[in-house]
C-alpha cells in the first residue's frame, strides 16, 4: 500500500513540475525579444510604435534612416553604452508597456539591447528589425538622409 501512496505522490509532484515547467516556459516566451521584417515594422510605425535607430550618427549619414524613427545612440565605437542613452530613451519610452521597435545596422545590436530591456528593465513590448537596416535597403525600402 505505501508503494502504491509513493507512486501515487511521485506522479502527482512530476504532474505539478511538468505543468509548472509549461508556465514557467510561456512566461519567457512572451518575455522574448521578436525580430520584425521590414514589412512588420512598418505595420508596427502606422500602429503607433516608437521606432528608435541606434546607430551612431555617422552611420546615419551613411545610410540615412527610416522616416519617423527617433534616433538615440545606443553604443560608442568601443561597445560601451553611450553616456546619453538612458536620459534619452526614457524621455521617449514612457512607459515599459509601450511598442518599440529597434534597429540598428544589421540587428545585432538590437538584439542584445532589445533582450537587456526586457530581461533586465522589464519592458514586455520590445522588437528589432532582425536585420537591420542593411537588410532595409537591400529590399530597397525608403530612407530619409539624416540632417
Amino acid at each position: 500500500m505505501h508503494t502504491i501512496i509513493k507512486i501515487a505522490v511521485v506522479s502527482a509532484l512530476s504532474l505539478f513540475a511538468s505543468v509548472g515547467m509549461i508556465s514557467i516556459s510561456k512566461a519567457e516566451a512572451q518575455n522574448q525579444l521578436i525580430a520584425f521584417n521590414a514589412d512588420e515594422l512598418l505595420y508596427a510605425k502606422k500602429n503607433g510604435a516608437l521606432i528608435i535607430d541606434i546607430r551612431r550618427e555617422e552611420e546615419w549619414k551613411e545610410t540615412g534612416v527610416i522616416e519617423g524613427a527617433e534616433l538615440i545612440t545606443a553604443f560608442q565605437k568601443d561597445g560601451s553604452l553611450h553616456p546619453e542613452f538612458q536620459n534619452k530613451f526614457f524621455s521617449i519610452a514612457v512607459s515599459k508597456e509601450i511598442p518599440i521597435v529597434l534597429y540598428c545596422r544589421t540587428g545585432n545590436r538590437t538584439n542584445v539591447l532589445g533582450t537587456a530591456l526586457m530581461k533586465q528593465l522589464g519592458f514586455t513590448n520590445v522588437s528589432h528589425l532582425s536585420y537591420g537596416i542593411k537588410g532595409w535597403k537591400k529590399i530597397n525600402y525608403e530612407t530619409i538622409k539624416y540632417r
